[in-house]
């Protein structure tokens, strides 16, 4: 490894050769690259890497819906990212080839007991019980957001994607709590070709009470259904 200072042809970052290079305080720090990397290929360590995958796509799909990143943000660990937090809740629960009826896409919330939700080929409906008698609602809480995650598996043509996942939310404004409620999340065209591939599903649900300003309050714990 070298350091440089006073460079004339300014900060250098990325690959020359068989150096890289990348500047930390002013200074451009150049390294060897190392000529040939092997990783592992023990049983144990593909299993790894493939739960990794798994759950770094579903961890992804996670932050694509934003009232979802922020229930993270307000539980996550000071100095880990929203990502790293979902990963880390998650990875345990993940299988080798795909998400499983055990990963979460909030954190611990209030029970959502749905009395009934079907994943179809064009939208998820769901019936929610009166959420007042789950969780004790503010005056503050005056709208309701539903998110939900479809992670699609079994495909119909064996040279497709073991699994994808598509993601899907709806604002509710002046919801009333004390009253059950039937959700519809339709798809667009695009999710609707996925959903058409697939043979079976896992259904990933929760729902967050909201402030007049769009604030997060509380959220519910993870519904799952497989389809």
């Amino acid at each position: 490894m070298a350091l440089l200072s006073g460079n004339v042809i300014g900060n250098l970052s990325g690959k020359l050769g068989n150096l890289s290079a990348r500047t930390v305080n002013g200074q451009t720090i150049m390294a060897a690259r190392p000529s040939s990397f092997n990783a592992s290929q023990d049983t144990a360590s593909l299993e790894v890497r493939a739960k990794f995958a798994v759950t770094a796509n579903f961890a992804k799909n996670v932050m694509s819906l934003s009232t979802l990143t922020e229930i993270w943000k307000k539980v996550k660990d000071s100095g880990i990212s929203v990502f790293n937090a979902i990963f880390k809740s998650n990875f345990a629960y993940s299988s080798t080839e795909k998400p499983t009826e055990q990963n979460i896409i909030a954190p611990v919330g209030f029970a959502l007991a749905v009395t009934a939700a079907m994943v179809e080929a064009d939208k998820i409906t769901a019936t929610l019980p009166a959420l007042n008698t789950a969780s004790v609602f503010g005056a503050d809480e005056v709208n309701l957001s539903a998110n939900a995650l479809v992670c699609y598996y079994d495909p119909s043509i064996e040279t497709d994607d073991p699994f994808k996942i598509i993601t899907l939310s709806k604002e509710v404004a002046a919801f009333n709590f004390g009253q059950s409620y039937s959700l519809q999340l339709d798809y667009n065209v695009l999710q609707e070709a996925v959903a058409a591939k697939y043979q079976h599903s896992i259904l990933y649900l929760i729902v967050a009470s909201k402030s007049a300003d769009g604030k997060v309050v509380q959220n519910s714990a993870t519904y799952t259904k497989l389809s």
